[in-house]
């Protein structure tokens, strides 16, 4: 395996702002948003409310495909198991056509904490890795979920693994009254190999290594982490569970409550205890290979298959966690008094292509097209099918009526509830996304992605570091004779090229303007709207 075939891992997931340095300096106007970041904002509270009385639970699964549940047709393999998930879907309403907006994971969670649209994202360098448009803390003067429920007399906690969201200063946690922050996925410093890097022989082999520069960091910190946090579960799903179960003992009379439980698997690494691995790969040997690629390259098959069982077998285990907490759920009465939720923020490619995991050059079904389930007391929309385009800004408007709430005043998203009666129908011919600089433009019938971005010029921008120099170049998928978007048909259909392009085009203009805030709070020169007023 060649040095050009793995990259390093901290540049794959910066890879779509790797050409920023080359578009002529614009990132940096764009940072600063559409306000100045020197005058702040003001913060407006959310008025006070007075609700049905119902709780609201939220369970939210990182790289969690679609097809990963039977109730949206056949899996991606066939022999997978989610029998919890698939057990709750059969008594959900059911959203076949949810879409990320702004991705990937935290863009996305932006959206969804506060029912408001992300696109145009704009770019503020960060104190990480990850560098991307939309990747940022919130904005001081958006108003969160969470804000909302606690003025409305909730109850509010957010618990989970997504180290992303509770790095200091990223202030997800935001409006809940209490949060835990499971520690040890990823890069998160959770676990220390003093004294050099740690052995990581059983993850992967020497020459895979060698070929990717700055991974023996990634796995070394991934060990660390796993030596500790396995002290306490199998895996950071059960924790999470765990944790999240004994809150709800605690808590489940203290009525109204909104729990928000964040799963970041089956996200990579996909490492799954051995009880669900041997379930798709029986009488594994040798190094465990965890961490696929970002990149599209060569692998042999066997390490392919490995991947695809590593992931499968994450999956297995997500879903027997969260059926933990869905058994708690129903053993103490709380179907019947609350809408439970569950959903993803994106999948992953699975071979397809050639490709592993998500990227801004992978804005494809299997990364986008995402569960989206809602239960509501009585199992009066069980089994329900519900047609139409929904993306995450549209999550808190269209639940906080079921709660006889109104959502706050900066959320742009809509109520689309009537999807689920039948008092309305999908009014919208197509959504749009966009990951770091690339946007795709999805109908019933076709899949358009280009750069969205006019700065971002197509003979300067590139995908990832083992291809500097290649553009990206547009793609086109025909829905109805490949559903599964496997063949591009751009250089054969360019006029509808040109037609989705300026789809994409109109939908980033109308956001302007709408999109940027600021991270301060802007200060009062009047005493008499201050702190210390008389």
């Amino acid at each position: 395996m060649g040095k050009a075939e793995l990259s390093r891992r901290n540049l794959l997931k910066s890879a779509v702002v790797g050409a920023t340095a080359s578009v002529g300096g614009f990132h940096a106007a764009e940072s600063r948003g559409t306000e100045s970041l020197t005058s702040g904002s003001v913060w407006q509270r959310p008025p006070h409310q007075s609700g049905n009385g119902l709780n609201l639970i939220v369970i939210v699964s990182d790289t969690f495909r679609r097809d990963n549940l039977a109730i949206y047709g056949a899996k991606w393999l066939e022999s997978l198991e989610t029998p919890n998930l698939d057990r709750f879907a059969q008594h959900s309403a059911i959203f076949e056509d949810f879409y990320g907006e702004l991705l990937p994971t935290i863009p996305l969670r932006r959206t969804l904490y506060t029912g408001r649209r992300g696109i145009p994202a704009f770019y503020y360098p960060q104190h990480e890795p990850v560098q991307l448009p939309g990747w940022h803390p919130l904005y001081h003067e958006d108003v969160t979920l969470a804000e909302t429920l606690t003025e409305a007399g909730y109850v509010t906690s957010l618990i989970g693994d997504l180290y992303h969201e509770f790095k200091p200063g990223r202030d997800f946690q935001r409006g809940f009254q209490s949060y835990q922050y499971i520690r040890g996925q990823e890069f998160d410093p959770f676990g220390t190999s003093p004294h050099g890097l740690l052995d990581v022989s059983d993850i992967v082999p020497p020459d895979y290594l060698k070929a990717s520069q700055g991974l023996h960091n990634f796995l070394s910190q991934y060990k660390a982490n796993s030596n500790l946090w396995r002290q306490q579960g199998e895996s950071l799903s059960q924790i999470v569970s765990d944790t999240a179960n004994r809150w709800l003992r605690d808590n489940f009379q203290q009525r109204p409550f909104y729990l928000q439980v964040e799963f970041f698997d089956p996200h990579e690494p996909w490492d799954p205890p051995q009880r669900f691995l041997e379930k798709y790969l029986p009488n594994t040997t040798g190094p465990r290979f965890i961490e696929p690629p970002y990149d599209t390259v060569s692998l042999p098959d066997s390490i392919k298959q490995r991947f695809r069982a590593n992931y499968a077998g994450d999956v297995n285990c997500v879903d027997t966690w969260i059926g933990n907490l869905l058994d708690l759920i129903g053993e103490l009465g709380l179907f019947e008094n609350s809408v439970v939720v569950f959903l993803a923020d994106h999948g992953a490619m699975l071979g397809e292509h050639g490709q592993f995991l998500k990227g801004p050059d992978k804005l494809r079904g299997q990364v986008t097209h995402v569960p989206l389930l809602v239960r509501t007391p009585g199992n009066q929309h069980a089994g329900k099918r519900v047609q139409g385009f929904i993306q995450p800004p549209d999550v808190v408007p269209t639940l906080l009526p079921l709660l006889n709430l109104q959502p706050p005043s900066r959320a742009t998203g809509s109520n689309l509830w009537g999807l689920v009666t039948g008092e309305t129908k999908g009014d919208r011919d197509y959504v749009v996304q966009t990951y770091g600089w690339v946007g795709a433009v999805r109908d019933k019938d076709w899949n358009y992605t280009e750069i969205w971005k006019p700065e971002a010029r197509q003979d300067q921008y590139h995908v990832s570091p083992a291809a500097p120099l290649a553009p990206y170049k547009p793609q086109l998928y025909n829905l109805q004779d490949d559903p599964k978007e496997l063949i591009d048909v751009a250089d054969k259909y360019p006029d509808v090229a040109r037609r989705y392009s300026a789809k994409l085009k109109e939908y980033v203009a109308s956001g302007e303007g709408k999109t940027g805030g600021s991270f301060n709070a802007k200060a009062s020169l009047d005493l008499k709207e201050g702190l210390y007023a008389k």
